[in-house]
């Protein structure tokens, strides 16, 4: 199906998934709206928080010894992809993380659950019974919608977090043509 609505010059669209805690769903949600997304000609990025000090880099990897030798900037590349590995003198904040992406259409962060993004709140009724978007401590008026595997009575929609299409459709029609919220509407310092 080809993508009507997109157009390079439009703002990307940001969307944060989060949950109140692992185990909920969020990566293999989000891996298959990738996939929608990717058969609808968008440009897709992903922001992962990793809340414990990640290595990406190898011991004994020419890459690794760069890092350890005290290159502030590592990039890896072949034919197929790259990756940078960046000393960081100080924590990043996640709008100058998204601004690394550059111009993609859309950017969905896992994690990060405090941010000014709009979110999809991603819940199994298994798993916990409580949600972050009826927590005081979150703006209500960032959620825009909570991806369940249950009926829930709340005052945004509940969508059934096992039909992804029906969600993918709710994120294009309510986020991605509107762009309600895009990386422009941040403040830069």
């Amino acid at each position: 199906m080809e993508n009507l609505y997109l157009d390079r010059k439009q703002k990307t669209t940001i969307i944060s998934v989060i949950a109140t805690k692992s185990g909920m769903g969020k990566t293999t949600l989000i891996e298959a709206l990738i996939k929608i997304f990717k058969s609808r000609n968008y440009t897709v990025g992903i922001l992962k928080y990793d809340v414990k000090k990640f290595e990406i880099d190898k011991e004994g990897k020419d890459s690794y010894k760069f890092s350890k030798a005290g290159a502030d900037n590592v990039i890896i590349a072949s034919a197929e992809k790259l990756a940078m590995i960046q000393v960081l003198k100080e924590k990043k904040t996640i709008e100058e993380i998204v601004d690394i992406f550059g111009n993609l259409d859309i950017v969905l962060i896992e994690g990060f659950k405090n941010n000014v993004y709009p979110k999809i709140e991603v819940h199994r009724k298994d798993i916990d019974n409580n949600l972050l978007c009826r927590r005081p401590d979150f703006s209500a008026f960032n959620f825009k919608a909570v991806a369940s595997d249950e009926k829930l009575a709340v005052d945004i929609p509940v969508l059934n977090l096992n039909d992804v299409v029906s969600i993918a459709d709710f994120i294009e029609d309510n986020l991605i043509k509107s762009n309600s919220f895009s990386s422009t509407d941040i403040h830069r310092k």
